[in-house]
């Protein structure tokens, strides 16, 4: 491992991703700390008519009354999983930064990214690179992706599952 690979590792954990329709559970695996909630985004015009985001999470449906506010729901889709990249990474982000925000440097966690739905019969080359790059997008430094069975919580090694995939 180089050195500036070690120096960054020791200012980011390991995150294991879970997406469905309706749900984002993001799992820091060494202080088992989670962010588990809808995957849900309020976009609001600002006076120049660019979108703000105003709130992201369980704290939208709160919002959705209000006519102002855009929500959206990136991974609601009836064929992917993933509908909207740019809002997803955006949600994506929010969550890592909510599990290392007690860190004083940006987050650059390894993650394992799995889709819960809509993977029957594996994964395309497009949805791995879908994947793959909202993790990188949203601040990963390194990603793996996970089809088939959830992984156990308490058990969870980056090294192996990497390692086994090779």
């Amino acid at each position: 491992m180089g050195i500036f690979k070690f120096i960054r590792s020791l200012f980011s954990n390991d995150l294991y991703v879970q997406i469905w329709e309706n749900r984002l559970k993001v799992l820091n695996i060494d202080s088992k700390k989670k962010f588990d909630e809808v995957p849900l985004v309020a976009i609001k015009k600002n006076k120049k008519g660019q979108a703000i985001i105003e709130a992201i999470g369980n704290s939208v449906p709160y919002l959705s009354h209000q006519n102002d506010y855009n929500i959206v729901n990136p991974f609601s889709h009836p064929r992917l999983l993933v509908h909207d990249f740019v809002v997803a990474e955006k949600i994506l982000q929010h969550a890592f930064r909510e599990l290392h925000k007690d860190r004083f440097f940006a987050p650059s966690p390894r993650v394992i990214i799995h889709p819960m739905e809509k993977t029957e019969g594996g994964i395309t080359g497009i949805e791995n690179r879908l994947y793959r790059e909202l993790c990188l997008g949203a601040g990963a430094r390194e990603v793996y992706i996970r089809v088939g069975a959830e992984l156990p919580l308490y058990n969870i090694n980056f090294e192996q599952l990497k390692n086994k995939s090779s």
